[in-house]
């Protein structure tokens, strides 16, 4: 299961938690729970549409750090972040964040590790990044290349400041303080990886291959522009688009004629404008047939690489 959520209280979403136990345990910003303990508190993993879980708040936290703990409840299948400590980065390595936005559904964004700074007496982890979003605090940010959590975010400094675009990061020693017995940071472990992105037709109990790229960025349609052009007269009124958004490959349908996206738990139909998330051996159906979605998506892409332009409908 997706580690990473939205966090919603009495029903409206207000900020992202990052599971980081194999039981559930997980953190978010301590603000973000404030002197709303008493409500009604889930988690909506945002790769697992449809799925939220009970939250309770009542492990500890500490105000002063802007850290709380929290238990997702009825899960057991978590992929949790890991926790490196803040010193394994280096001024000047790429970080990415991904989490919950209250403009959107979800947002990600990428940027580089800058130092530390103290305020207070307490120690906070400054990256730059333009991509931070309200509704991002508790957000876990990576070190890139490794899939560990050098800590969450609390706060963004303003055009207002003179660190503009500078994130502030709770570390992770201060989560780890609060459960020594549960949470164990880790070295970081270097594993980048290019990605695969395999797409093929489904031919009755068969699959036909007919892309396989390191390009995550996909567009569909009868246009000769698209990257994949579908002939089939079925499909005139088709067009999509697969992309990566954060870590998450995420499909957004642009064609009148709707789509159905048929993963392990759940089965989608998706009209003109629809975004959704794709899991590995998800499968797509156009009107000329069903297409198998298969991945193994990096951890994260250059920000310096251009992305393959949008074709029209």
């Amino acid at each position: 299961m997706d580690p990473i959520g939205r966090l919603v209280r009495d029903g409206e979403p207000v900020a992202t938690a990052v599971v980081l136990t194999a039981d559930g345990l997980a953190a978010t910003a301590a603000h973000v729970l404030a002197s709303h303990r008493a409500a009604q508190w889930t988690f909506e993993p945002i790769a697992a549409p449809g799925f939220s879980f009970p939250v309770d708040c009542s492990p500890p936290s500490d105000g002063a750090a802007d850290v709380a703990l929290i238990q997702v409840r009825e899960a057991d299948d978590w992929d949790p972040v890991t926790l490196t400590p803040h010193t394994s980065a280096t001024p000047g390595d790429p970080v990415h964040l991904r989490g919950f936005a209250a403009s959107r559904d979800y947002d990600s964004g990428v940027g580089h590790y800058v130092g530390t700074t103290a305020q207070h007496g307490r120690a906070w982890v400054k990256v730059s990044c333009r991509h931070a979003q309200p509704g991002m605090s508790g957000a876990p940010v990576l070190l890139t290349g490794t899939g560990s959590a050098i800590g969450i975010v609390s706060a963004r400094l303003n055009s207002g400041n003179w660190n503009r675009d500078t994130v502030l990061l709770a570390p992770t020693e201060s989560l780890v303080a609060l459960a020594p017995e549960r949470l164990r940071p880790a070295a970081p472990v270097r594993r980048y990886a290019g990605g695969t992105l395999r797409l093929s037709w489904v031919r009755g109990a068969s699959t036909e291959l007919f892309l396989e790229s390191d390009d995550f960025t996909v567009s569909f349609g009868r246009n000769v522009h698209n990257r994949v052009y579908l002939p089939d007269h079925r499909d005139s009124r088709f067009h999509g688009h697969l992309a990566l958004v954060g870590a998450s490959l995420t499909y957004q349908h642009l064609g009148s004629h709707p789509a159905f996206l048929a993963g392990a738990t759940r089965q989608l139909k998706l009209a003109k404008g629809d975004i959704c998330p794709v899991g590995d051996k998800d499968r797509l159906s156009v009107g000329s047939g069903t297409m198998l979605v298969e991945f193994s998506a990096p951890d994260l892409y250059d920000p310096n690489a251009h992305m393959t332009p949008e074709a029209p409908e």
